[in-house]
């Protein structure tokens, strides 16, 4: 008996319902491998660079506000401090209470210039869960739209009525009446009052995440206030820091 030709011997898989979602469960599996490993990837790439903010040309020349939020004051070649802080943090509310108006003074002196980066990690200590971001985006208005001196009042003001942690706040109109009464002029306080529909809490947001990555580059442990100079933590403890910086 003769064997027949063995003709084209071209493997065919039988699609079969079985098989057939075999390989579309396979393919599906392999894309969102492909877009996890993606996110991966841009989250690591991401979390090495700041959030790039456009805020503009400030009101008053011995303000600067960078493209990441920080909020720079003073004379450039005065000996320059950074500072970390929270709205919402009570040692931040207590550091202002000490050092605030020596550090306005010795600013307006020309004899110091300070970073201000602000964080909102206590954003949940509020009541509404957001107001660390809300009165960043505050100050920002202030930064801005105003002067120095009135810069340094509001900020001051903000800080003696800093809601209770666990549950105080304070709206954005409420922050409008807080800075009005410390001298704010009518654009400053129309910002403040529209922080959450001009854009300025998502410009806060994203300054407070700048501010995260760069309270890093000093220290491993992230906490407010802190203050650096020249590269190094000070500590803020001795109550002779700022003079010796002057010094």
């Amino acid at each position: 008996m003769n064997a027949k030709p063995a003709g084209n011997k071209s493997t065919k898989v039988l699609q079969t319902k079985s098989n057939n979602g075999m390989l579309i469960t396979v393919a599906a599996l392999i894309a969102i491998a492909v877009l996890v490993l993606g996110g991966i990837v841009w989250a690591a790439q991401r979390g090495g660079e700041a959030n790039p903010i456009t805020f503009g040309e400030t009101a008053d020349p011995l303000i600067a506000v960078s493209d990441t939020g920080v909020m720079t004051v003073g004379e450039e070649g005065a000996p320059t401090i950074q500072i970390w802080e929270d709205y919402m943090c009570p040692a931040c509310g207590s550091f202002e209470g000490q050092n605030g108006e020596r550090i306005a003074s010795a600013v307006e002196a020309g004899d110091l210039r300070v970073e201000f980066h602000t964080l909102n990690f206590l954003n949940g200590q509020s009541g509404s869960g957001e107001y660390s971001t809300r009165a960043l985006a505050a100050i920002q208005c202030v930064a801005a739209k105003d002067t120095l001196p009135v810069f340094f009042d509001v900020k001051n003001a903000f800080f003696a009525q800093q809601p209770a942690e666990g549950g105080g706040d304070n709206t954005a109109g409420q922050l409008a009446d807080i800075a009005e009464a410390a001298g704010a002029n009518p654009d400053t306080v129309e910002c403040i009052g529209n922080v959450e529909t001009n854009g300025g809490m998502d410009k806060a947001s994203d300054s407070a995440d700048n501010a995260q990555q760069s309270i890093r580059e000093i220290t491993d442990k992230v906490s407010t206030p802190t203050v650096a100079f020249e590269g190094e933590v000070v500590e803020i403890s001795n109550p002779a820091w700022l003079d010796d910086i002057l010094a």
